[in-house]
């Protein structure tokens, strides 16, 4: 696809595999996973943004109490800068770095952001790292896709949104952006909001699409 400027990729789930996350049984995994995205839609329906780190951690007691589970709430937060990337990342980000720019729009955090991409080696791949911090409000709000459009200033036409999450994927779409969804578990699409230009499987696959 030589008609792109700009691939923007989401990062947790997408470049990053928080499915291996140990810090406690898989269901109390799950369920702080489950409860962080809850909150990011709660606090910015009801405009009380807080920093998605902030966020993460209230998640995180809260699953732990729920399931009367233990764990040190700022180990797992530090562990969280550590996430594994998907094998094939570094790889899929090289070769699509040969004919677009690329970019990370996230509701992460930005120092969250930027240690993460750093301790795995690929903070240099990205000219800009987008969080959803700068306008106070979480995907799938259009002001989050909008600012990737305002920070590279690049016409929505001419750039590519990447994202492994079904709820990412719809918003971005319904937004305007062209859209791949990385639908790594072979997912139907949402009922509601966009649909993806690009179905795959993983980052590998997508490359190749895109050289």
């Amino acid at each position: 696809m030589s008609d792109l400027d700009v691939v923007g990729f989401d990062v947790y789930g997408t470049l990053f595999d928080i499915t291996g996350d140990d810090w406690a049984a898989p269901e109390v995994v799950a369920a702080a996973r489950s409860k962080q995205l809850q909150y990011s839609w709660l606090v910015s329906l009801m405009g009380a943004y807080r920093p998605f780190r902030d966020l993460t951690r209230a998640a995180v007691e809260n699953a732990l109490a729920v399931h009367g589970a233990h764990a040190d709430v700022d180990s797992v937060m530090e562990a969280m800068l550590h996430i594994r990337p998907y094998p094939e990342m570094a790889a899929a980000l090289e070769s699509i770095a040969r004919s677009a720019r690329l970019a990370v729009l996230s509701n992460g955090d930005p120092e969250s952001l930027e240690a993460l991409l750093a301790n795995a080696g690929v903070r240099d791949r990205f000219e800009w790292v987008i969080s959803a911090d700068e306008v106070r409000v979480y995907k799938p709000a259009p002001a989050v896709y909008q600012r990737l459009l305002d920070r590279t200033g690049a016409a929505r036409e001419r750039v590519l949104f990447v994202s492994s999450n079904g709820f990412d994927v719809a918003g971005a779409a319904a937004f305007g952006l062209r859209v791949a969804w990385v639908n790594r578990r072979g997912a139907p699409p949402e009922g509601v909001g966009g649909r993806p230009e690009i179905d795959v499987r993983d980052l590998t696959q997508l490359a190749g699409r895109l050289s």
